[in-house]
């Protein structure tokens, strides 16, 4: 046997998947938090496990769950953190069915890779088995995302296209394709990227801080490839537009287009919003970046590669955009850091250009790619997962989690509160201090009341009531939007995205405080 790879012997016989060297080692450094935190979707819902243990019970809807891990220390290390990226990544624990599925997988591999679990999730497709399957390619995604060695991160292009069973249960499928960039994160993405896309937030910028930023903001708009950001240089973002008396400004992207060999020319143009353009106008300045020089350039380090140095900046702007509390429970070991890849970004582009009817063509043009092949898979997908999210209005506790408790904080007395009101007028009715706001700086880039209730600074006041006002003048609206789209502009109205997504999250903020949770 080679001093690179180990076989490592289990209590199950059957077991013949084997780790390298580097797998082992890779494990051996990776950091194991103490308790794994679950956002609960109930009152009586377990709120939190403790690792140590190798046998994980907790109760999820009135159902209980165990998790026996009874492999090889290592196997059973790995299948622990890949378990506590699962629900820190979809809000939701996996369950007694699916972690078996998981564990059963591994046992059967021949090698720990990204071939052998893509050869298996290819098998279980062409038999239409869907028992398993989206469980293995999500925790696939995290390996990939964590580097683990013999999975590439790169890997993460070839994953999104991979065939799917059919299924009864077409949530599955929607937890698929939607769960690689849950909406929460989305949410936190954009309004961190409009409050350091004013002055006063740029100034509070380190240098680092804004390079990451300003990847964050490309990757999150434009879902650029590593190949592509090398290809960026300081011309490739433009001022196209200005209007001189409210300030508003328009920015352009050139895209270089890789794969594409079709297109004679060399970019495509991308519109970015003002809040980005600022980033990145600023991330220049500081760093002196001409119109000719590249805008990413690589740092030379030759332990890692573009793709990886990239992948490392977008994570650190993801750990820098979270809430206080969450960074405190980071620190503190009870929750596991968010990790996403720039593939994760170029599919989320992808499927958001699908949901507002975009063709192939447009697709495959912002994307890259030389045909529409991949860009028809998130044609496909739309309209059931469309369907199903606008069906779903609260009844899909993984969907009612994604929405709102990660970014709300916690309620507060009104008699008790000293800073900011959020007060506003909905629907041309005015409604008074709803909650407190905790925001730095002195101007609110969000409409008020609307959009308040996805925000991380809002503070709910316990008065229900007021909260049930807005609700159904929410409602309302979300009725409105769906009945003048289906007279002219379609099912597939982006307004009825954001109405039932705003619904949802003051639906979220109602249940916490009748369930009693500060």
């Amino acid at each position: 046997m080679s001093n690179e790879t180990h076989l490592h012997q289990t209590n199950s016989p059957s077991h013949a998947a084997i780790f390298t060297a580097k797998q082992i080692s890779f494990i051996h450094d990776l950091h194991l938090p103490a308790v794994m935190s679950i956002d609960v979707a109930a009152q009586d819902d377990t709120t939190h496990v403790q690792t140590k243990s190798d046998r994980w019970e907790y109760t999820r809807l009135g159902r209980i769950h165990v998790l026996r891990f009874d492999l090889s220390p290592d196997f059973n290390k790995l299948l622990k953190v890949l378990v506590i990226k699962y629900t820190s990544g979809h809000l939701a624990p996996l369950t007694s069915e699916g972690f078996r599925h998981i564990k059963n997988v591994i046992r059967s591999l021949e090698s720990i890779s990204y071939s052998s679990v893509c050869k298996w999730l290819e098998v279980r497709a062409a038999a239409d088995k869907a028992s398993g399957y989206f469980e293995v390619k999500s925790v696939t995604r995290y390996l990939i995302r964590m580097g683990f060695p013999n999975f590439d991160i790169d890997d993460l292009e070839t994953l999104v296209r991979l065939p799917v069973p059919s299924t009864s249960d077409p949530s599955l499928r929607y937890q698929d394709v939607e769960a690689a960039m849950p909406t929460h994160l989305k949410n936190l993405i954009i309004n961190r990227l409009v409050e350091f896309g004013t002055p006063e937030g740029l100034a509070s910028l380190s240098d680092n801080q804004l390079k990451d930023l300003s990847i964050l903001a490309i990757s999150y708009a434009v879902g650029c490839r590593p190949q592509q950001f090398a290809k960026l240089i300081g011309g490739s973002v433009k001022l196209h537009a200005m209007n001189h008396k409210t300030g508003l400004k328009r920015y352009l992207l050139a895209v270089p287009l890789v794969k594409q060999s079709s297109v004679t020319d060399s970019t495509t143009p991308v519109a970015l919003s003002s809040e980005i353009g600022r980033i990145i106008d600023e991330y220049k300045k500081r760093f002196a970046i001409e119109d000719g020089d590249t805008l990413y350039p690589y740092d030379g380090d030759k332990k890692r590669s573009l793709s990886k140095q990239m992948h490392l900046s977008l994570n650190d702007a993801l750990l820098f955009i979270q809430p206080k509390d969450v960074k405190l429970a980071i620190e503190s070991q009870r929750m596991d850091r968010p990790e996403y890849s720039l593939y994760d970004f170029r599919h989320n582009i992808g499927h958001s250009m699908a949901m507002l009817n975009a063709s192939a063509e447009e697709i495959a043009m912002v994307l890259g790619h030389a045909s529409t092949v991949a860009a028809s898979y998130y044609i496909e997908a739309t309209p059931e997962i469309a369907l199903l999210k606008h069906k779903a209005l609260g009844q899909n506790p993984v969907w009612e989690g994604m929405m709102g408790l990660l970014l709300t904080g916690y309620s507060v007395n009104e008699a008790e509160w000293n800073g900011y009101f959020v007060s506003g007028i909905v629907r041309g009715k005015f409604i008074k201090r709803v909650g407190g706001c905790e925001r730095h700086q002195k101007q609110c880039h969000l409409q008020k009341v609307r959009s308040c209730y996805g925000c991380f600074y809002f503070r709910p006041f316990r008065d229900v009531s007021k909260h049930r006002e807005v609700q159904n003048i929410m409602t309302e609206e979300l009725l409105d939007v769906v009945d003048v789209s289906q007279e002219g502009q379609g099912v597939l109205n982006p307004l009825i995205d954001t109405a039932t997504q705003t619904k949802n999250e003051i639906e979220m903020v109602i249940n916490r405080l009748q369930g009693g949770f500060r």
